[in-house]
C-alpha cells in the first residue's frame, strides 16, 4: 500500500502537525504533500528530515507568511500536487487539503481537525462590519462553494471530535468516524508541590476569548500566568492588570513544569478539540474551561475540571472561585488516568485500523 500525506501549509508546530507527525511515524515511507513548508518550523521536531514536498505558494516570498492572503489561491495550490503513483492518499485537513485530485483507483482518506472556521462558523468574526470589505466577502463565498464540492471527492472522513463531526456533518453532509488526536500524556508529570497561581497558555489570537480572562483576575485578584506568543500579545499586556505575569513561549519542557507547577488551567476558548487541557490533566493539573467544543469531552465537571458557560469576566471569576470552594474530585492520579484515554499508541492505533479497514474495503 503506497501512502501520500498531504497537509495544509506547514509554518508551526501545533496540534495539527502533532497529529501529522504521528501520521508520519505510522507511514514513515510516505511523503508529506504541503501547500508552504517553513523550514524553522520543523527544525528539531519529528518532522525535521521528512520528504515534504511543497507548491508554487512555497516560491512566493512576499506571500509565503501571509497565510490570509494565501487561502484564496489555496484549492488551485493543492489541486496541483501530483499524487499519481499512491494507492492511498490520506488528508490532514482544515482549511484546503481534502481538496486534492484523486484517480477513481485511489483512496482519499481525510482526518479533518476542522472545517475553515474563517469561512464557516467565525464567518462574521473574520469579516468587518456590514457594506465593507467587499472582495473578501465574495472570495469567502467563493472558497465555501469549492470547500463543499472538494469535500464530495473524499472517500471517507475521520475527525478530532464530537464537536467536529457534527460541524462536518452540517457543512459537507458527511458522516465521520471520531478518532481523537494524539495527545504525549507520557512527558508530563504531576509536581510534589503547587503554586497558587493559574495558568493561561496557548496561541494568543482574538478568537480564544483572553479578554475576559485577564479582566476577570483583575477583579478577583488572583494570581495568573500567561503562557504563549501571538499577535494579541501587546494589547494583552496593556489590558492585563498586576496580578498577570506573561512568560512568552516556552520550551516543551518548560511548559510541561509551567503546567504541573500551577493550580489549575483556564482555558476559555472554543476548540474543536484542545490538547492542552489534557496535557494540563497528564500533569495532574485540574481545568476551568468554557463549557464549549472538544474540551467537554476530555474535562468532566466537578470532576476533573469546572466549567462555566459564557465568554465574561463574570462568568470565569465565579468559576474560579467555584473551584476554589468546591475543588475536583479526581487527584493526581485520577487526572493522569483521564487523560491516557488520548494517548499516543490510542491515535496511532484506531488510525490504522480505519486506514487498514477502508483499504480492505475499497479493494473488495
Amino acid at each position: 500500500m503506497r501512502v501520500a500525506l498531504v497537509h495544509e501549509s506547514i509554518a508551526g508546530y501545533h496540534g495539527s502537525e502533532r497529529v501529522l507527525a504521528a501520521m508520519a511515524r505510522r507511514y514513515p515511507d510516505a511523503p508529506i504533500f504541503a501547500t508552504v513548508h517553513h523550514r524553522e518550523a520543523t527544525r528539531g521536531t519529528p518532522l525535521e528530515g521528512h520528504d515534504i514536498r511543497t507548491t508554487v505558494l512555497d516560491r512566493l516570498p512576499v506571500l509565503r507568511r501571509r497565510h490570509r492572503l494565501l487561502l484564496p489561491l489555496m484549492p488551485y495550490a493543492v489541486e496541483q500536487h501530483d499524487l499519481r503513483g499512491f494507492d492511498v492518499v490520506i488528508s490532514s485537513h482544515h482549511a484546503a487539503a481534502h481538496g486534492v485530485l484523486t484517480r477513481a483507483d485511489q483512496l482519499h482518506l481525510c482526518y479533518t481537525h476542522t472545517p475553515a472556521r474563517y469561512a464557516w462558523d467565525q464567518y462574521h468574526d473574520h469579516i468587518p462590519p456590514e457594506k465593507s470589505a467587499p472582495v473578501r466577502r465574495y472570495l469567502l463565498h467563493r472558497f465555501r462553494q469549492w470547500d463543499v464540492a472538494a469535500a464530495q471527492r473524499v472517500d471517507a472522513f475521520a475527525c478530532n471530535s464530537e464537536h467536529v463531526a457534527t460541524r462536518i456533518k452540517k457543512t459537507y453532509r458527511r458522516e465521520s468516524r471520531v478518532i481523537y488526536p494524539p495527545v504525549d500524556v507520557e512527558r508530563f508529570t504531576p509536581a510534589s508541590e503547587r503554586g497558587d497561581h493559574y495558568l493561561l497558555a496557548g496561541r494568543l489570537v482574538g478568537y480564544k476569548n483572553l479578554d475576559a480572562v485577564l479582566r476577570a483576575f483583575s477583579q478577583i485578584d488572583r494570581p495568573l500566568e500567561v503562557v504563549g506568543d501571538g499577535p494579541e500579545l501587546k494589547r494583552l499586556r496593556r489590558l492585563a492588570g498586576r496580578s498577570v505575569r506573561f512568560r512568552g513561549a516556552l520550551s516543551e519542557s518548560g511548559f510541561a513544569d509551567a503546567l504541573a507547577n500551577c493550580r489549575a488551567l483556564i482555558f476559555p476558548g472554543e476548540e474543536d478539540f484542545g490538547m492542552v487541557p489534557v496535557e494540563a490533566m497528564a500533569a495532574g493539573t485540574p481545568v476551568v474551561a468554557l463549557r464549549r467544543g472538544g474540551v467537554t469531552e476530555s474535562v468532566e465537571d466537578g470532576v476533573t475540571g469546572v466549567f462555566f458557560d459564557e465568554s465574561t469576566p463574570e462568568a470565569v471569576g465565579d468559576a474560579v472561585l467555584r473551584f476554589e470552594t468546591q475543588g475536583v474530585t479526581a487527584g493526581p492520579d485520577g487526572l493522569q488516568c483521564a487523560a491516557q484515554r488520548f494517548g499516543v499508541e490510542r491515535f496511532e492505533r484506531e488510525f490504522t485500523d480505519w486506514v487498514e479497514g477502508a483499504w480492505q474495503r475499497f479493494k473488495g
